[in-house]
């Protein structure tokens, strides 16, 4: 529609996330909703929700999204900063 091209690859890694317990499991702000990070949710959509929700019930946040990790600046733990490099001298 907007004539940007989608790599299929990215679409099966999407489908795969949707189906990965074997129902379905939408991606929008409903699908979200069971994420156990607060900041993963509110760098989705309706963050004001997902915040009050997250400090009116106490919500601790892990860090274990890449969302979490780079909203408070943290390097994350995927892909290239998956590993350490250790160079012996």
């Amino acid at each position: 529609m907007y004539g940007i091209s989608v790599d299929p690859r990215h679409l099966s890694l999407i489908a795969d996330s949707m189906t990965y317990n074997g129902g379905f499991k939408p991606m929008n702000r409903i699908g979200m909703m069971t994420s156990s990070s607060g900041f993963l949710k509110m760098s989705f959509e309706t963050t004001a929700n997902f915040l009050v929700d997250a400090a009116l019930n106490k919500h601790t946040e892990d860090l274990t999204s890449p969302s979490a990790n780079i909203v408070v600046g943290n390097p994350i733990k995927h892909g290239t900063g998956a590993f350490e490099c250790i160079v012996r001298a």
